[in-house]
């Protein structure tokens, strides 16, 4: 059957209306997303980093849909990191690189989660659980982003954490070493020698690796160890020391 054709212009008329109001809400809808981003990066820039965070969250369950989204999470990383809130840090940073894994700005977000462990690290006489983790995190910024602009701090970070991991290695080994534990105390400086050779910690380590073997009768290996330490680092003080055991 067909419509009468007041009734067809009547339906066409209906469906141009919706579209318009259609169109009308979501410019709206971004217009409003648009003015509250902007009114939180206001707040970020005057350094009330907390409420800031907590609003911009509030944001993303209000605006999830609008072109502000993505840049309203990263922010939100920067705003909980300026706070000191550094556990949401490390929550934020991990769920941004899962959600959005070829974002242009996704290197931002590994860099970081990788100062979120780095801040929640201890000492060298702790645990380091935060310390491997942040190594992991940066070796994989420097893998998978070496021309990002946080790819060279990252390599700093890096190294400082190689030096804290070498310093707990030497620490323990000088425990073993005081208790005439030779052997462990000679593991402990090995590690060293092998994996943190650009520590500071690497002279005295090599002296107390030949010092260790001589206590064990290893008066060969010693003596190589000795050399070794006096022919890298003629000038440092443990090199005299080491003349000892040669």
């Amino acid at each position: 059957m067909k419509l009468p054709l007041h009734y067809l212009y009547l339906l066409l008329a209906i469906v141009f209306i919706s579209g318009c109001a259609s169109t009308s809400d979501d410019t709206l809808f971004q217009s409003d997303a648009a003015q509250r981003y902007h009114e939180l990066k206001q707040d970020v820039n005057k350094g009330e980093y907390s409420s800031a965070a907590r609003d911009l969250g509030k944001f993303s369950s209000n605006y999830p849909y609008s072109k502000y989204a993505v840049q309203a999470e990263l922010l939100r990383i920067f705003s909980s990191y300026k706070a000191g809130e550094i556990i949401l840090t490390e929550t934020l940073s991990s769920t941004f690189i899962d959600r959005h894994p070829g974002h242009a700005n996704v290197d931002y977000a590994k860099y970081m989660l990788a100062l979120s462990h780095f801040k929640q690290k201890s000492s060298s006489r702790h645990d380091s659980t935060h310390v491997i983790l942040a190594i992991d995190t940066f070796k994989r910024l420097l893998k998978e982003h070496p021309e990002s602009e946080y790819a060279e701090e990252g390599k700093q970070r890096l190294q400082s954490l190689y030096n804290q991991l070498a310093e707990h290695e030497l620490e323990v080994g000088k425990f073993y070493f005081e208790k005439d534990r030779f052997i462990a105390a000679a593991n402990r400086f090995q590690v060293i020698t092998k994996d943190y050779q650009t520590s500071p910690s690497i002279e005295e380590a090599l002296y107390l690796l030949a010092a260790s073997y001589s206590e064990m009768g290893m008066n060969s290996d010693a003596k190589q160890i000795a050399l070794l330490l006096q022919h890298n680092y003629p000038k440092s003080t443990w090199s005299n020391k080491a003349e000892t055991y040669r």
